[in-house]
């Protein structure tokens, strides 16, 4: 269903764009949490109108939110009573703007429904279908960028470079992946390191910190243009997520917002690490 603040009826709805009722609301607020493979909606609906109250409690009306991704054709009405919810949904059904929209829906058809906060012009009693829409609430949206719940180290690739000293790295963004270069003895034992169960951690700090504050360098004051590589959408929706300005960046800081605190996982491991 395509709900627009615009919408006609032929019966009063519980709605802040029409009078249709008075003193009556139909508040509702949302939040959404996403993750690599789930998209979490926790819903607060509040319902001041007692006989709408009533219709759900005795099964003759439906309370809930539309959740609409248009991208992905996704679009199923989710069921929960006035109050609060957190429902789970696979992440890989959304992309791009996703819309929710709360309503409260018959179930059945009536006749002569009454109701004392329904406003005067409707002579106290009213009728409607079954299927119809008795309260809106106002659109809440959000967008879902996949792209940033990827892994920083999908958009890296390590490469062998006998001209480099042992030990020392190189970063080259004009290649697909942002490319780490290192001698072949450095990128062997990287890559040892990376088999160990704590080698991620000392690899954020000792190799993917240093890496990512050159990008940041490179892209400061709008210079480089990277757009066009396939890693930049990644990185630019990473950035995006913390509030972070590629091209007015403090690399250092930044780059440890953008790997979450490198080193207070060195920290948090440091007694396993080396005991």
């Amino acid at each position: 269903m395509k709900l627009s603040d615009d919408m006609l009826f032929g019966h009063p709805v519980l709605s802040h764009l029409t009078d249709d009722y008075v003193g009556g609301v139909f508040e509702c607020g949302f939040d959404a949490d996403i993750s690599e493979h789930e998209l979490t909606l926790s819903a607060t609906i509040s319902l001041n109108c007692p006989d709408l109250i009533q219709l759900i409690e005795d099964g003759s009306a439906g309370c809930g939110y539309y959740l609409i991704c248009p991208r992905t054709y996704h679009n199923r009405l989710v069921e929960m009573l006035p109050g609060k919810s957190r429902h789970p949904f696979a992440a890989d059904q959304f992309f791009g703007t996703v819309v929710v929209r709360p309503v409260v829906w018959s179930k059945e058809a009536r006749t002569g429904w009454s109701s004392g906060f329904l406003h005067p012009e409707y002579g106290g009693e009213v009728d409607f279908p079954a299927s119809a829409l008795l309260a809106v609430g106002e659109e809440f949206r959000f967008s879902v960028d996949r792209a940033r719940l990827k892994p920083f180290e999908t958009i890296f690739a390590l490469a062998a470079d006998d001209q480099i000293e042992p030990g020392r790295i190189a970063v080259d963004p004009d290649e697909a992946r942002i490319t780490i270069h290192a001698h072949p003895q450095t990128k062997a034992s990287i890559e040892e390191i990376r088999n160990d169960k704590h080698g991620k951690i000392v690899l954020l700090n000792a190799v993917y910190l240093p890496a990512v504050m050159e990008v940041l360098s490179q892209m400061r004051g709008g210079g480089a243009g990277y757009e066009h590589k396939a890693w930049f959408r990644i990185f630019e929706a990473k950035c995006a997520s913390l509030g972070i300005d590629p091209s007015d960046s403090a690399p250092l800081q930044d780059a440890q917002r953008l790997l979450n605190i490198p080193f207070a996982r060195i920290d948090e491991e440091k007694e396993r690490m080396f005991d």
